[in-house]
């Protein structure tokens, strides 16, 4: 009797742990990377999906994602997703062409995953360390490097104009030309402020040669001016002493006239 009391103890105890085992699977999900926290995945191992509702091979890869979110803790990395139509920043930051999109990232170090989207294929990807076959992003595409979060600034930018556009043709009934023109004219004036502030920028940072060379013209100029003074005064000593010359001979001339 007692050994059929701990097996029953043993087997109702596997049950409770198998069913709590099954419910964690079923309850991971891919976590959400957004603009306010992507900088998580910098850290450890992750798998980041590019997706957008519209795509529909997206839509299909979907539960081969969830369905790798839920040995997220057995591989010991993270399994995140960004919605590009909510995050367009992270969309130009990653430099994102083409829907669904995957990056490996392995302590900062950014990869584009290329190869099946098999599950299996997938986490042998990751299980075997296959990332190391592939090279990283080169510095000029790294997510994390200057160039690209002005980017991906500029991706936001454009979204922004666009939802300008949409409630200037929905809300206030505006043609499209007549955006066209509104936005055209916003262009032309904001270049000429830009360009304004960037050449009183540079006139004040780097100085214009010409005024240089002026101050240098300046004292040679006047070096000049003393020397043709102190060259002239001697000509007209020479001019005082060939006139006094040119007198005493025609002098000495009309003495002889009146002795002869």
């Amino acid at each position: 009797m007692a050994t059929m009391k701990s097996m029953k103890l043993y087997i109702s105890v596997f049950v409770v742990y198998l069913i709590e085992f099954c419910v964690s699977k079923e309850s991971t999900k891919p976590i959400e990377i957004t603009e306010d926290n992507w900088t998580d995945i910098l850290k450890g191992e992750w798998m980041l999906e590019f997706h957008a509702p519209w795509c529909p091979a997206c839509k299909n890869f979907q539960s081969t994602w969830e369905a790798l979110a839920k040995w997220s803790d057995d591989l010991d990395v993270g399994i995140g997703q960004t919605d590009v139509t909510e995050n367009p920043g992270l969309s130009g930051r990653f430099f994102v062409t083409a829907l669904p999109t995957i990056y490996h990232v392995k302590d900062g170090v950014f990869r584009v995953y290329s190869g099946s989207r098999n599950e299996n294929d997938i986490i042998s990807f990751i299980d075997e360390k296959k990332y190391l076959e592939l090279d990283p992003v080169s510095w000029l595409t790294d997510p994390k490097s200057l160039q690209m979060s002005a980017v991906g600034m500029f991706f936001k930018a454009a979204m922004v104009i666009r939802n300008i556009y949409n409630v200037m043709i929905s809300d206030y009934g505006i043609p499209e030309w007549g955006c066209y023109i509104i936005f055209a004219l916003l262009t032309i004036v904001f270049g000429l402020l830009f360009g304004l502030i960037l050449v009183c920028c540079c006139d004040l940072l780097f100085p214009p040669k010409y005024i240089q060379r002026q101050q240098r013209v300046q004292p040679e100029a006047e070096k000049m001016d003393e020397s043709d003074l102190l060259d002239d005064t001697p000509q007209e000593n020479g001019e005082e002493e060939t006139t006094e010359d040119t007198t005493d001979q025609s002098k000495v001339r009309k003495r002889q006239t009146r002795r002869d």
